[in-house]
C-alpha cells in the first residue's frame, strides 16, 4: 500500500526551535512520508533535512525584503502561498500552522487541509472575519488546538460553528526530548558559572506580558539561588530596571543562554530546583496557554509556579505540582511569598511532579491516524 504524501506548512525561527512542529512531525511520519515547506524568520532560501529526520524547504519571500516591517503580514502570506501552492498537487494532505498559514485552508481544495493553531486565532473574531472562519472551517478536514479550554473560548465567542470539525493535541515533552543528551555550544561554561550551587530555571521572559523583571527580582530576592534564563529578553525597560537595581549581583546570579535548540534545553533545565510560568490573564490566548517549559520542567520533576491562568492552574491544582497564585504574576510579593511555601513544602511538590510524570508525556498516537488517512 502506497504511504500518503503529507506537506507540512509552517513559518518560523527555525524548525529546530519548534517543538510542536518536531514532534507533530515525527508522529506523522510513522504512517506517511513528510516534507516541510517553511519561511524563516531570516527570509533565508535553502534545502536539508531536520535533526529528527524530516526534509524541508525553506522560501526567500520578496515581500519580506521590501516590506521588512511587522506590517503587511497578508501580502507576506499571499507570496509563501503562492510559492508553495504548485507543489501540493503532488501531497494527499497539507497540515498547515499557525494563523499565519490561513490562505492555506481557506484557498486550498475541500477536505484536503488540517489547520494547526497554535495560538487563539484572534483575527476571526470579528464579525466579519468569523465568516471567513466558518468557510476555512467547512473546507479543512479538520481545525487543532492546543487544548480544550481555547476550543471552549472560541466556541463561547461564537467564532467555532461546526464544533466536530475541531480537536486538540497538549503540548507535552516527548521521548526524544526528555532523553536528549544534546549540549547546546555554551553549556560548559555555564557549569564553570554555576559552580553545583542550587539554581533556579526561567525560560520564555521575551516580552513584558510574561512579568520578566518579577520573575528574576522575586528569586533574586526570596532567595540565595542562581538563574539561568533561557530565550531572548526583548523588554528592555524590564532590563534596565533589573540593571539599575542589581548591578553585579544580576551578572553573578543570572546567567542570559539565549535561544537554545529544544533537544539541548534538557541540559540546562535538569537539577534546577523550581521553575516559574507567568502570563498576562487580560489576554484570552494567555489565560489559556500551556507553555512548553511548564510540561517539560514537570517531566524532569521540577515544581512550578504558575500565575492564575485558567489551563495551567489547574493542572498545578489538581496535581500538586507547585503552586498557582491568585494574580497573574504581576504581584511581586504574592510571588516570593509562593517562592517561600515552595521551597519550604519542597519535597512534597517534587514527589508528587515525578509520580505524575506519566500523565504529561507526548504520545504518538494522540495525532490520529483517522485525521490523515481515509
Amino acid at each position: 500500500m502506497r504511504r500518503p504524501k503529507i506537506a507540512v506548512i509552517c513559518r518560523t525561527i527555525g524548525l529546530e526551535y519548534d517543538d510542536r512542529i518536531r514532534k507533530e512531525c515525527i508522529s506523522i511520519a510513522r504512517h506517511a512520508d513528510v516534507k516541510i515547506f517553511v519561511t524563516f524568520e531570516n527570509n533565508l532560501e535553502e534545502e536539508g533535512v531536520t535533526s529528527y529526520g524530516i526534509p524541508y524547504k525553506s522560501y526567500k519571500l520578496r515581500s519580506r525584503e521590501k516590506l521588512t516591517s511587522g506590517r503587511f503580514l497578508i501580502i507576506k502570506a499571499l507570496e509563501f502561498f503562492l510559492k508553495v501552492r504548485p507543489i501540493l498537487k503532488s501531497y494527499d494532505l497539507v497540515w498547515a500552522h499557525e494563523e499565519y498559514a490561513f490562505l492555506f485552508p481557506l484557498l486550498g481544495k475541500k477536505g484536503k487541509y488540517i489547520w494547526d493553531l497554535h495560538e487563539i486565532p484572534f483575527r476571526f473574531e470579528s464579525l466579519i472575519m468569523r465568516r471567513v472562519f466558518w468557510y476555512i472551517e467547512y473546507k479543512s478536514k479538520l481545525i487543532i488546538h492546543a487544548n480544550s479550554f481555547r476550543i471552549e473560548h472560541l466556541k463561547s465567542e461564537g467564532v467555532i460553528r461546526s464544533i466536530e470539525k475541531h480537536n486538540y493535541v497538549r503540548n507535552y515533552p516527548d521521548k526524544n526530548f526528555t532523553t536528549s543528551v544534546i549540549i547546546p555550544d555554551d553549556f560548559y561554561k555555564f557549569k564553570d558559572w554555576l559552580n553545583n550551587e542550587p539554581f533556579v530555571y526561567l525560560q520564555g521572559l521575551t516580552v513584558a506580558d510574561r512579568y520578566p523583571y518579577n520573575s528574576i527580582a522575586s528569586v533574586l530576592d526570596a532567595t540565595n539561588m542562581k538563574i539561568v534564563v533561557i530565550g531572548t529578553f526583548e523588554d528592555l525597560e524590564s532590563k534596565s530596571k533589573l540593571e539599575k537595581r542589581y548591578k553585579e549581583e544580576l551578572n553573578n546570579r543570572v546567567y542570559f543562554a539565549g535561544r537554545v535548540s529544544q533537544l539541548a534545553i534538557p541540559a540546562l533545565l535538569k537539577g534546577a530546583h523550581f521553575t516559574m510560568v507567568f502570563y498576562d490573564v487580560t489576554n484570552p490566548n494567555n489565560d489559556f496557554c500551556e507553555a512548553n517549559r511548564f510540561f517539560q520542567a514537570i517531566n524532569f520533576g521540577i515544581p512550578v509556579i504558575t500565575g492564575k491562568n485558567a489551563s495551567m492552574a489547574s493542572l498545578v491544582r489538581d496535581y500538586g505540582l507547585g503552586i498557582a497564585l491568585s494574580s497573574d504574576g504581576r504581584d511581586l510579593e504574592e510571588i516570593k511569598n509562593a517562592i517561600r511555601l515552595i521551597l519550604l513544602q519542597y519535597d512534597q511538590f517534587k514527589e508528587n511532579c515525578l509520580e505524575n510524570v506519566d500523565a504529561f508525556v507526548w504520545n504518538d498516537d494522540d495525532v490520529k491516524i483517522s485525521w490523515f488517512l481515509d
